[in-house]
């Protein structure tokens, strides 16, 4: 009798610990499931964005009886990077400015390196190229002098870059943005509207 009792209290024991070995093997392939799935979100890139922050009119020289036109705005471009982990160091990007659909300005934006979690401000002077316009004169004089002074824009930027994981994986990507503004001629400052970008890796 004394064998049977350690037996059975022998085969209970195994039993216990073959279902204590199944739980703990549970419990660590979740975790590692848990853990992979956070490495995964967390390393993969976030899209960096770039909005118009502000378009600054600073200088301007319309004349319709001529056609001849002269217009500088400085444009802030805020390029945000929201992932927590990776850095976005981009090269020097392009900045255009299109009045009803025709290019009036370009410029280079310059390169620059953005931490985890910031943003850059980036202030480009633009031209308005008055040959590019020049068909455009009458009208462009009649939405900056008539009515409530506002002139409607599009603004493209193009930041090429690379994303830097944890200092290890890199990705190359470009920042792409389309932003509509209104510009006044007789108030400060610039409205946008609509801003829509796109990150292509």
């Amino acid at each position: 009798m004394p064998t049977a009792a350690c037996d059975h209290h022998s085969a209970a024991s195994r039993r216990r610990l073959r279902v204590c070995f199944i739980v703990s093997l549970a419990v660590l392939l979740l975790l590692v499931v848990a853990v992979a799935v956070l490495a995964i979100t967390a390393l993969r890139p976030h899209p960096a964005d770039t909005t118009i922050s502000t378009i600054r009119l600073t200088s301007v020289s319309l004349s319709p009886s001529r056609l001849s036109l002269n217009v500088t705005l400085d444009v802030v471009l805020s390029i945000r990077n929201p992932s927590p982990v990776a850095s976005f160091t981009h090269d020097a990007g392009r900045a255009e400015v299109y009045y009803h659909g025709t290019l009036a300005a370009d410029t280079n934006a310059p390169p620059g390196r953005i931490s985890a979690g910031s943003t850059n401000v980036v202030t480009v002077r633009l031209t308005v190229l008055a040959d590019r316009l020049a068909g455009y004169a009458p009208q462009l004089y009649g939405d900056a002098f008539s009515g409530a002074g506002d002139v409607s824009l599009s603004v493209r930027t193009t930041v090429p870059g690379t994303v830097t994981v944890l200092g290890l994986l890199r990705h190359h990507a470009v920042v792409l943005t389309v932003c509509d503004v209104i510009v006044s001629v007789r108030r400060a400052g610039a409205q946008s509207s609509s801003c829509q970008y796109r990150t292509k890796f």
